[in-house]
């Protein structure tokens, strides 16, 4: 079995492993940054005071308008005056440990030599965050609570989705593959 048929492998004690051909690197790299621009701060003109700026809290108590967005920072609570409290205080450092996940798997793709990532036990937190939040993001497009897995293997070729549902479906067995080796490595 080659590399890429592998994804993620464990590497020594504490390591994992994959390589990546330079399309896949390519299509990792540019979702982790359009994940890291969507996750933004939203400006918060309404707070002056300067420890709720450095706790993270913010004025921002409602949920975002956009649905991919919304997907990533659910409200945490049904009613909502809860969940409005909760994602003042919230939704700030939400978005940084997303963005970082992203940040840290887009570092170690640019880094990558001849294609090989290796990452660490922190480095596969990071790679599974934003796996995850890339895949969330890429279900909201595709519509998958509406459409179930047999409609969506139906895209024709030459529709925009078929592609995006490609990625969608590589990208969780490649998730699979790091969950498998860091279950592997911990044993």
């Amino acid at each position: 079995m080659s590399d890429l048929q592998k994804g993620f492998y464990p590497h020594g004690d504490n390591a994992f492993v994959a390589n990546f051909s330079e399309s896949e690197r390519e299509v990792l790299t540019n979702l982790s940054e359009q994940i890291i621009e969507l996750l933004a701060e939203r400006i918060d003109h309404q707070s002056d005071d300067p420890l709720a700026a450095l706790v993270g809290i913010t004025s921002h108590d409602t949920p975002p308008e956009d649905e991919v967005l919304l997907r990533l920072l659910p409200n945490a609570y049904a009613d909502q005056v809860d969940a409005s409290e909760f994602r003042r205080y919230t939704e700030s450092t939400l978005r940084q440990k997303k963005q970082g996940h992203a940040m840290a798997m887009r570092s170690n793709l640019i880094s990558a030599i001849d294609g090989v990532v290796e990452i660490d036990r922190d480095g596969a937190n990071d790679w599974l965050g934003a796996i995850n939040d890339v895949r969330l993001a890429l279900g909201v497009r595709l519509n998958v609570e509406e459409n179930s897995p047999e409609e969506l293997q139906l895209l024709a070729p030459d529709d925009p989705m078929h592609g995006v549902y490609t990625v969608y479906g590589w990208l969780g067995w490649l998730q699979e593959s790091l969950l498998e080796a860091v279950m592997n490595g911990s044993q």
